[in-house]
């Protein structure tokens, strides 16, 4: 699987296969470094930063660190992995404090409660041996204050005393120490989980419950206040930390301020902090706060050599066959050593080959067949929709397929001019660069243009798949990397390179001066009418929207009416799986709704409506595009439901009273997963840009408003489904695992 599989931590035999880069033994030496400091020496700890970009196996290595600590450590508790998927610190608390369980904070308290108890027991002439039984856990602190009648009271007060000292916090040493009491059990978890505190925490000076981001980081200091107390090691790993610190997500002050105070916290109880993510995280955090992490490992592509060896490993021995190194090296040219497309490409590749024969081997022309498959392009209409839409949105002037001399070579799809500068800049798109005759004709485009444009600069976009020998051809030509459109990115780096292109052209001549400042106000006035468009589609899309929201309620009504009631089968059935992999299931499901809203659409045209419904609905009926589209999301919809309904079942049946599942269960699951990607590989998700092009059904009067959001409506039916059944499997296991506990 192109994702990483968290599952046991402590299993030794992992089917994974993990090939040992310069990242991950450069990130395994600081946290054995760690680990291993002279128990007698400094047991200051650490923060450690793995940053790279997606798919380059940042997971993995995450992974593999908890599973390296928990080998190493004389408590696998102490080694934990969390990820930050809830987009908030109080969250993520919530889900470590859940994983650490009730159990895990008593034996550290009860551990405390352990040297309190032998430290009085030194005092009374008692051998050393009945102390080191009590020292080594032999013993209970509980059972030797019992047998020897010692008094509870007077060791319980030492203890929340030891306990204020630890975590430096009033709260949490009163209520850790109550944890000791028969009867406080719950009210304690219940707070620490972060509900509001009981009566009778409130008695005991405990009034604010931990409900802030600020209070819930201020809890993970104290628990590695706890847990690394003692001269004990902890080992923390916090994955995908880029969905709390995001560009888009931008933390208030005060939650940077109480992060920076986490990090210092755990180098001063002596722990280890990892922290993973895209390289964004580390930009939000500012200066400060990244001075207090320690080392910072970057993960880099993998290189043919080690491609090479995850081909052999994953093939359980020394062969390379259906691969050779030079199909390696142009596999991994091709997925510019980024692991997750490494994977993917090998799995494609091989079924390729696999389909052709037993002697069938991986060529140049089959790993160029499986990117294109694999790495779906946009339409040529769609790229230069988006190029135009760029262009009109920042208020370029410019010409679309303009012919610069008499051959067709040179026509630029797109030449820009610039108020008061010479030439102008050609916009040439063209599909993905992988082989000599792809460059070579581009090179051609290049040549011509440049003979018939004297000083004009040159952009190349690529839709689609760039390797790096493609990349320095170009780069030679007009003196900067083809751009390749990547939707996350594309619109920032495309208006930041023909703004810097702009900036080359030279500049206007003396007399001129008045001449370019009325074409500065030209293109000026054109942003303004730009914006004021928007404004208006949008006060009309608000407008429209607020006089069909009755028909719609009405639609929902009838729609509930018809559920079954809280007997009913369906009702049953999605009660079945736990949250986190019903979640999943359910955004899969409600994107795609949202995105073709048939069911609505439908239900209007069949009821008394204005002949303005009917006509929008046969407008959008009589697209070829639209209605393959269409077809797709819902056998996407179908898929994603029936794949849902096998977990369920096998949920019911492999994992029923809550035991772990074993491993002939887990193939089964392995089994359900694999026939789901089998499916959605037909089903790409590029193949609904027809849906993306136009405004939901209940948002058709805003064409603009629309086109705005195409990238965001993208974006989030992207993130629903792409990697579904890995995701799936992983919340699986840790459900699983959970209630197997």
């Amino acid at each position: 699987m192109a994702v990483a599989r968290i599952t046991d931590f402590d299993s030794h035999d992992s089917p994974e296969v993990s090939i040992e880069t310069d990242a991950i033994r450069q990130a395994r030496s600081h946290v054995t470094s760690y680990l291993r400091a002279s128990d007698g020496g400094d047991q200051a700890g650490t923060v450690i930063a793995i940053v790279g970009d997606y798919g380059t196996g940042k997971t993995h290595l995450a992974v593999q660190l908890v599973r390296h600590a928990r080998a190493e450590l004389s408590d696998p508790a102490n080694a934990m992995y969390l990820d930050a998927t809830a987009e908030s610190f109080i969250e993520l608390y919530r889900r470590f404090m859940h994983k650490v369980g009730l159990a895990g904070v008593l034996s550290q308290v009860s551990d405390y409660y352990a040297d309190v108890v032998a430290e009085s027991l030194q005092s009374t002439g008692l051998t050393a041996d009945t102390v080191e039984w009590l020292n080594t856990r032999d013993l209970q602190p509980e059972q030797v204050v019992e047998r020897m009648g010692l008094m509870e009271s007077a060791l319980l007060r030492k203890v929340q005393a030891a306990l204020r000292g630890v975590t430096e916090n009033k709260d949490f040493g009163t209520a850790l120490a109550l944890l000791l009491r028969k009867g406080f059990e719950h009210s304690v978890w219940a707070w620490l989980t972060g509900g509001h505190p009981d009566q009778v925490l409130v008695e005991r000076g405990i009034t604010k419950p931990i409900d802030s981001e600020v209070a819930a980081l201020e809890a993970m200091g104290v628990f590695a206040l706890l847990f690394g107390g003692r001269r004990r090691r902890f080992v923390l790993v916090v994955d995908e930390l880029d969905k709390i610190f995001s560009l888009d997500n931008q933390p208030q002050p005060s939650t940077l301020a109480a992060f920076q105070t986490l990090l210092e916290v755990f180098a001063k109880a002596g722990a280890c902090l990892v922290l993973s993510g895209l390289p964004d995280f580390r930009t939000v955090l500012g200066p400060s706060v990244r001075q207090r992490i320690a080392h910072t490992v970057t993960m880099a592509g993998l290189s043919k050599e080690e491609v090479a060896e995850f081909v052999q490993s994953a093939q359980g021995g020394p062969t390379l066959d259906p691969f050779t190194m030079d199909s390696i090296g142009y596999l991994t040219a091709v997925a510019r050593g980024n692991a997750r497309n490494v994977i993917r490409l090998c799995h494609r590749v091989f079924r390729i080959v696999d389909d052709e024969g037993p002697d069938a081997l991986v060529t140049h022309e089959v790993v160029e067949r499986a990117a294109r498959e694999l790495f779906g392009t946009l339409s040529s209409d769609d790229i230069h929709g988006v190029v135009r839409r760029l262009l009109d949105a920042s208020g370029y002037d410019y010409y679309h397929d303009h012919l610069l001399g008499l051959g067709e070579e040179s026509k630029a799809d797109f030449w820009i001019t610039y108020p008061g500068r010479e030439g102008g800049c050609a916009v040439l798109v063209t599909q993905s660069l992988l082989d000599s005759d792809n460059v070579a004709e581009v090179r051609r485009r290049i040549a011509s243009v440049k003979d018939a444009a004297e000083g004009a600069e040159v952009l190349v976009v690529v839709n689609g798949v760039l390797v790096e020998g493609a990349a320095i051809q170009v780069r030679e030509l007009i003196g900067r990397d083809p751009l390749v459109h990547v939707e996350r990115t594309f619109a920032e780096d495309f208006k930041a390179l023909v703004g810097a292109v702009g900036n080359l052209l030279a500049g206007p001549a003396d007399g001129d001066v008045v001449t370019a400042l009325r074409q500065r106000l030209e293109v000026v006035a054109r942003q303004q009418s730009s914006i004021y468009g928007f404004i208006e589609q949008l006060t009309e899309h608000v407008d429209s929207a607020r006089g069909s929201t009755d028909r719609q309620l009405a639609a929902i009504q009838r729609r509930l009416a018809t559920l079954p009631g809280e007997g009913g089968t369906e009702r049953s059935t999605r009660s079945a799986l736990p949250p986190d992999v019903e979640k999943l299931f359910r955004d899969a499901v409600d994107v795609l709704e949202e995105l073709t809203q048939l069911d609505v659409m439908l239900t209007e045209a069949l009821e008394p409506a204005e002949d303005e419904t009917q006509e929008a609905v046969q407008r959008r009926l009589r697209s070829i595009d639209y209605r393959e589209a269409a077809g797709r999301a819902v056998m996407m919809q179908r898929s994603v439901q029936s794949f849902r309904a096998s977990v369920a079942q096998w949920f019911g049946t492999e994992a029923a009273g809550g035991a772990a599942p074993t491993a002939e269960a887990e193939d089964r699951l392995d089994q359900v997963c694999r026939a789901y990607d089998g499916i959605s590989e037909y089903l790409p998700v590029f193949g609904l840009d027809p849906l993306f092009e136009l405004p939901p059904w209940a948002a058709r009067h805003s064409g603009m408003v629309a086109a705005v959001n195409q990238a965001g409506r993208r974006n989030r039916v992207a993130m629903a489904l792409d990697n579904l059944s890995p995701r799936v499997k992983r919340a699986v296991w840790r459900s699983s695992r959970a209630g197997g506990r």
